[in-house]
């Protein structure tokens, strides 16, 4: 998170040695793109079936193309749209004797939607906040057998993550360029938790709840129309 705080620090001076700029406005369309990474912050169970047993799962980041459409009802709220081609997730056992090993890959999907209140700006930085609910969906699980297998005896073994609800909270800043572009910095905290269910030839074997609740931040530039 260092890189994303001296970017936002980039952002504010530059607002500050800037004239004043007009805020977005109601009926206005606010298009906002660029990279967006994916930190999670991970809780998980321990598994109880042996050989796994008291091993965790974690999940490490990834960063792909994030958008958010947001339209504006009010000079001062709006409600906003955020999507992203496919997250690809590498998946980690720990804690067991093999120490940190990777056993698998996931992808999931984010769609979330939250109502945006623009803040007091200064100059040309616009910052905004908003509250919302994200759905996520896992999708494309896959079990390196190569290392899971003969942990188990040679079985074919498989992970499944469910879907999940969850509150998501958001907080961004628009640095105003020339008229109706600007950069943008912001970001999430989504409530996200997962049950990973483990199968062996076709039966489940074990069930442990993780809770991901990851960071999302995506540095780009928006349009207004």
């Amino acid at each position: 998170m260092q890189l994303s705080r001296q970017i936002a620090l980039a952002l504010a001076l530059t607002g500050m040695a800037c004239g004043g700029a007009q805020a977005h406005q109601a009926g206005d369309w606010v298009v906002r793109f660029g990279a967006a990474t994916v930190e999670p912050d991970v809780d998980s169970d321990a598994f109880a079936v042996a050989p796994l047993t008291g091993g965790t799962v974690d999940v490490d980041s990834d960063t792909q193309a994030g958008v958010t459409v947001t339209y504006m009802l009010k000079d001062w709220f709006g409600i906003e749209l955020l999507a992203a081609t496919p997250f690809e997730h590498d998946l980690y056992l720990e804690d067991t004797a093999l120490g940190r090993t990777r056993i698998g890959e996931t992808k999931h999907l984010p769609p979330t939607v939250l109502a945006q209140f623009s803040l007091p700006g200064y100059g040309r930085v616009r910052p905004y906040a908003g509250i919302g609910v994200n759905y996520t969906r896992f999708f494309g699980e896959r079990i390196d057998d190569g290392v899971v297998s003969p942990l188990i005896g040679g079985a074919d073994a498989d992970l499944h993550l469910s879907n999940s609800w969850g509150l998501a909270a958001e907080l961004g800043v628009d640095v105003a360029l020339s008229e109706g572009w600007f950069l943008n910095l912001s970001a999430w905290k989504m409530d996200l938790d997962t049950e990973a269910r483990l199968t062996v030839n076709g039966t489940t074997v074990d069930k442990v709840d993780v809770a991901i609740d990851p960071l999302v931040w995506m540095v780009g530039m928006g349009r207004a129309f």
